[in-house]
Parts: C-alpha cells; structure tokens; sequence
C-alpha cells in the first residue's frame, strides 16, 4: 500500500535543500525535485532494481524459472548459513554513488525515499514483514571514528516504511576491530570475520523471531554468513538477510 503523501512535506523538504545545499548522489542536480524524494526519481529509474527470478540465498537477479528457489553459482558454492537473502538492487556506477554517499558521506537524507525504494522493489515488503530487523554492528572504535553504522541507518529505514510489522533489536555486537572488508578476496573476507561477532547478553531476542540481518551491500556474504553463525549456534533457527545492494 502507498504511503499518502502530505501536503506540507515539500515544503520542508526544499527548506532542508536550501540550508544543506545537498545534492542528487547520481546526477549531482537538485535534490527533492518533485517535492518528496531526494534522490531524483529519474535517477531511480536508471538503477538495477531486482525483479523477478532471484537467487534464494543472496538476491541476486537471475534467469529461468523459480519453483523452489533458485541458488547462484557464487552461493552454492559457499556454506551460507542463513535461510533466505534479498536485496534491492545490483551494485553498478549510479549505485555505488548511493551507497558511498550514505556510507561514507553520511548521507542519511537518502533513505528517506525508503517507502518508495520498498514499492519499487517486488515483493521485499512481504519479505521484511513479520521480522527483527538486526543491522550488523560496527566495532566501537570505528563507530566512534565514523560517527554512525549505516547498517543500523538502513534498518531504522525499513522499519519505518514497514510500520508496526517489523521491530529493530540491536543484539549483535563487533568484538574484533577488523580491517575494512572492500580489498580483501573471497578467503581473505571469510578469515577477515571470523570469530569477529557475539550475541548481547541482554539481546531481547525470543527462539521463535523471524530475525533479518541487515547491511547495506550483499557482496561474498561473508560478514553476514558470520553474523548468522552466532545467531544460529545460540539456537536462533530463523534468520535471514536483507541490504540495499547486492555486488
């Protein structure tokens, strides 16, 4: 169901444009062109939303027939431990520009748009609905350096375009400050997180939650794969993935 839109809201929007003087993290034009989102909608358009035959494990689009799920080549061959996986679309130029900005930037203006990102993402909904969302930690000192985990950013964006149907649990914590994950292989990644996570003592999850690890790019699943295991070695039998992009 589409979100109503209010009348005032552009005029908020566009006091926020003139005082920050941001712009559209793909063109570089305007932002809030149209009043309400602020990334351009023509923008949107260009990026690779995943629709249709995906695989089941990472989101990832692809061809044929899904009768009972697809799996990609790049995830049988890996012993992923989640259940299911989803993202919204596949990571190329104007994509990377989204995710670098809020990422790096701190852009967090962006995932305003997440109810219209959520409408233009087939069936990711239905796929969240019912679910604890729990983003993927960073270790203190980095989030100390940063300022903000965008994975917690993106979770609270979902949450928000979803309502009532889903609730955000901060339950895993970073308990080894690694090295960043963007120029390390495959292996290298796996190594990289190993051990790195740990369940919260006072965590507030119950047995029975459909829980979703959420993060802003699904690339070998290594990160997530490790946040998996803690869930499932302390007997969560539910969990799943979800990010923004997927490459």
């Amino acid at each position: 169901m589409k979100e109503k839109r209010k009348w005032w809201i552009p005029f908020v929007n566009r006091t926020l444009d003139f005082v920050l003087t941001s712009f559209c993290p793909i063109c570089g034009g305007q932002v809030f062109k149209d009043g309400y989102s602020y990334v351009c909608q023509d923008c949107l358009d260009t990026l690779a939303w995943v629709r249709g035959t995906r695989c089941k494990l990472c989101g990832i689009p692809m061809a044929g027939m899904d009768f009972q799920g697809l799996t990609c080549a790049g995830c049988r061959d890996e012993n992923l431990l989640f259940d299911r996986g989803r993202c919204m679309f596949v990571m190329e130029e104007r994509a990377r520009g989204l995710i670098h900005d809020i990422k790096y930037h701190g852009a967090r203006m962006i995932l305003r748009d997440m109810p219209s990102w959520v409408e233009r993402s087939e069936g990711f909904r239905e796929y969240l609905e019912g679910t604890v969302l729990v983003p993927v930690p960073l270790h203190r000192r980095r989030l100390g350096k940063r300022g903000f985990n965008q994975s917690e950013w993106i979770a609270q964006a979902f949450r928000k375009a979803l309502g009532p149907s889903v609730e955000v649990i901060h339950a895993l914590i970073r308990r080894k400050n690694t090295p960043s994950q963007t120029e390390l292989d495959r292996n290298q990644r796996k190594a990289n997180v190993k051990n790195a996570f740990a369940l919260v003592r006072k965590n507030h999850l119950r047995k029975k939650d459909r829980i979703m690890l959420v993060d802003d790019v699904f690339t070998t699943g290594a990160t997530l794969n490790a946040c998996a295991e803690v869930l499932k070695e302390n007997g969560f039998q539910q969990v799943s993935v979800a990010t923004l992009g997927h490459g």
